[in-house]
């Protein structure tokens, strides 16, 4: 379930870095040397169908991963538990993404939100390395993985509490290009991995 979550999170990621890339403000200096403003459109699209697209994603990850928990029989494993949460967490992100954008909601309880899951993914990241302390390399390169990804989500995590509730500009400038870059790099790449059967996780 992991594998296939991860590849819509992958290219949620990604087409919602290109989308806020199309909103990113240059500053240039005109002939008679004030500053003039100007919006980049990499791509034009409307909040509604950016929104649109996080609704569709979210509802996925968060009713399929619901399913997934309704059936769940491995109770013992808990790296299992920890990919249901993670589809849900992303789930849940999206449809906060989606509300903000079709109702013009204040970010700020999302980067709340945020801040509450990239706490959660720092203790699932070094629950992990625990784990593989506790196993090796040798039967618990799983858990290395899980706690490598866990790492890269919490960056995207901490980065809407920074961007949404503390105002840090340099944040908003870096959000897309890194929602880009964990987009490929810590879900659509690992989803591929793992729905080949290179990499192997449980649950």
């Amino acid at each position: 379930m992991l594998g296939i979550a991860l590849v819509l999170v992958g290219i949620v990621l990604v087409h919602n870095g290109i989308m806020f890339l199309s909103k990113s403000r240059v500053v240039t200096k005109g002939e008679d040397g004030q500053e003039i403003t100007t919006v980049v459109p990499m791509v034009v699209a409307s909040p509604k169908s950016i929104a649109f697209f996080n609704l569709i994603v979210g509802l996925a990850l968060v009713v399929g991963n619901l399913i997934v928990f309704a059936f769940h029989t491995t109770y013992g494993v808990y790296a299992s538990f920890q990919n249901i949460a993670a589809g849900l967490l992303f789930g849940i992100t999206y449809l906060f993404i989606a509300g903000n954008l079709l109702f013009k909601l204040d970010p700020r309880p999302f980067g709340i939100y945020c801040l509450g899951v990239a706490i959660f993914s720092a203790v699932a990241a070094v629950y992990s390395l625990v784990q593989l302390a506790d196993i090796g390399m040798t039967y618990g390169y799983s858990f290395l993985i899980l706690a490598l990804l866990w790492i890269s989500w919490l960056i995207v995590w901490l980065a809407g509490f920074l961007q949404f509730n503390l105002k840090i500009k340099f944040v908003d400038k870096a959000f897309p290009y890194l929602s880009i870059i964990v987009g490929v790099v810590g879900a659509f790449v690992p989803a591929l991995l793992l729905l080949t059967g290179v990499w192997s996780l449980w649950g």
